[in-house]
């Protein structure tokens, strides 16, 4: 493949075979980022140029490989508790492509583990919304734990097959990413299974989902709104072709070049406007049955899916096609020592007079007579698992607890946890009505036809009828907290972290504070010219309610050892 795409084979090979470095984004919302960026650098990371100073950082050892004792602790506790997240920096290329602005409502359509869909999220905070979906079960749980790793409440999980992704309320989406499922050519440092499981035919399978995945983000996508499509495969079947066909299916799209200055000093190749087909012995294929410009086998295909050959399509359209291409950008693991990408940006045209995404413009609701009221479908019946507005009631406990108003916020509730999202969640997908292609509407004040499985930031929840707060939420919030807190020096901070389980009265004598309530409390402490706010239960005792990885941040910065080796000795 390599060698039919026009690479120097063997100058791939030495990058292709050898491990990936260790590379991760810095989270940029974190009041102590400085700190993180000190602990960084101090074990020799540089930033990548290619991205904004300090965003993201390759590391001096490989993946997965970080020194043995302090450099691999502090590399485990800084991903975990969130101020860092591990990706691939190939990865990293599509979100940084969109014009995002934090009023925007986005869409990852393939979003599970979460790298892409909490990037994202991390450019549109506090306001603007992603909606992150999966449509496994089993990926859903790590989309969900780094959402909360992250301390992130504009993300909104949905579990949907991409390509029958539901209606939104209009206008649709903003912002689409749509890095779909491929064979992985491109992961070769990573994921060895690739070397024995791919076949030139493997790519050909993946065309039609791939298409169809891209073409629901394109029809979804509002006037004015942009699609980034992507994958990890090197493979043109599952990169040109599938661009080209997407321009062929949806005359909305054009094809956006992506520019030097979107990715600053980043050496991308142009994508291909003609390439080989392969046999299974890899060998280029001379059979004129094959199309001429797709180079797609037909054959493989259902006929309502199968690729137009030259002689049915549009000359004219095909060669605009075709003379586009060159937009599209590869990525080859020795350009910059990464793992190899392809990117493709997309713009819904402004000027088709068109006000919201061409999903809405089904010919039965071109129809419908616009002088009759829309008639609305029975609201859904909500399980114990739906996602709810919260009891007011409930909301009025929480900002008398902790003294701090939620009215800038959306609040929600599944089963015992409140969460906490942007009213941008409310306003663009929950309020208003939604319409079918039918001609009538699901009404407002409902996700449906949407299938949330969250809604934003887990901030309480309600233990032994105390409403505690996570820490999660206050990596986020913990300054807007101004009840229900005791402040405290420095070296009773250190005791706590230390083991330290005084009884209560004990302890409000110690700090000379006003009593405390039974139940969830927080504690508050001046630590290396930051404010640092804890969870603690008060019930005979005072205890820490943050884990272990937290606790461990917390003793390096006040330069007590990890938690392990106290309890070692």
């Amino acid at each position: 493949m390599v060698r039919a795409l026009g690479r120097d084979a063997e100058q791939w090979l030495s990058f292709a075979l050898k491990p990936l470095p260790e590379t991760f984004r810095v989270s940029p919302h974190r009041p102590d980022r400085a700190w993180t960026l000190e602990q960084v650098e101090a074990l020799g990371g540089t930033p990548m140029p290619w991205l904004p100073h300090g965003s993201a950082y390759t590391m001096p050892f490989a993946r997965g490989r970080a020194p043995e004792g302090d450099a691999k602790r502090l590399m485990a506790i800084l991903h975990e508790t969130g101020r860092i997240t591990r990706q691939e920096a190939a990865s990293m290329l599509p979100v940084p492509l969109l014009d995002s602005h934090q009023h925007h409502l986005a869409l990852d359509m393939c979003a599970a583990p979460g790298s892409k869909a909490t990037q994202l999220a991390e450019r549109l905070h506090p306001n603007g919304v992603v909606v992150a979906n999966e449509p496994v079960s089993g990926r859903l749980n790590m989309l969900v734990s780094n959402r909360s790793r992250l301390g992130l409440a504009n993300m909104v999980v949905s579990q949907h097959d991409g390509r029958h992704f539901a209606r939104i309320p209009p206008p649709g989406f903003d912002l689409v990413v749509a890095d779909v499922p491929c064979t992985g050519t491109a992961t070769t440092r990573k994921n060895r299974d690739v070397w024995w499981d791919w076949t030139p035919k493997e790519g050909r399978k993946m065309f039609t989902m791939q298409v169809e995945i891209a073409s629901r983000g394109a029809n979804l996508l509002a006037p004015g709104g942009q699609l980034v499509v992507s994958t990890c495969s090197v493979d043109p079947v599952e990169n040109e072709a599938v661009v080209a066909e997407l321009l062929r299916r949806c005359p909305h799209l054009e094809l956006l070049e992506i520019t030097e200055d979107m990715l600053p000093g980043l050496v991308l190749h142009n994508g291909l406007t003609a390439w080989d087909m392969l046999d299974e012995k890899g060998h280029p294929v001379t059979d004129s049955s094959w199309p001429e410009l797709h180079f797609f086998d037909a054959s493989q295909l259902s006929p309502e899916d199968r690729i137009r050959t030259v002689e049915d399509v549009d000359q004219s359209m095909e060669r605009t096609i075709e003379s586009n291409l060159g937009k599209c950008k590869r990525l080859w693991h020795n350009d910059h020592d990464t793992g190899g990408f392809f990117l493709a940006l997309f713009a819904h045209k402004a000027d088709t007079g068109r006000t919201k995404a061409p999903t809405y413009h089904s010919r039965r609701e071109r129809q419908r007579d616009t002088t009759e009221p829309i008639h609305l479908r029975p609201m859904p019946r909500t399980t114990s698992n739906s996602v709810v507005e919260a009891d007011p009631e409930i909301v009025q406990q929480i900002e008398a607890l902790y003294g701090w108003p939620l009215e800038e916020h959306s609040v929600w509730m599944r089963g015992k946890r409140l969460n906490i999202a942007p009213k941008t969640v409310r306003s663009r997908l929950f309020d208003p009505l939604c319409p079918t292609n039918k001609g009538d509407a699901w009404p407002g004040g409902t996700f449906h036809p949407l299938q949330t499985v969250h809604v934003g930031l887990p901030a309480f929840t309600l233990k032994k009828d105390s409403w505690r707060s996570r820490q999660e939420s206050l990596y986020l919030y913990a300054d807007q907290m101004t009840a229900n807190v005791t402040e405290v020096d420095e070296d009773t901070f250190k005791e706590l972290l230390q083991g330290w389980a005084p009884m209560v009265d004990a302890f409000v004598e110690h700090v000379g504070g006003p009593p405390m309530r039974t139940g969830a409390c927080l504690i508050r402490c001046q630590v290396l010219g930051q404010m640092e706010t804890i969870s603690v239960w008060v019930g005979a005792r005072v205890t820490l309610m943050i884990d272990r990885n937290e606790q461990d941040v917390l003793r390096r910065k006040l330069g007590l050892p990890w938690r392990s080796e106290e309890e070692t000795e």
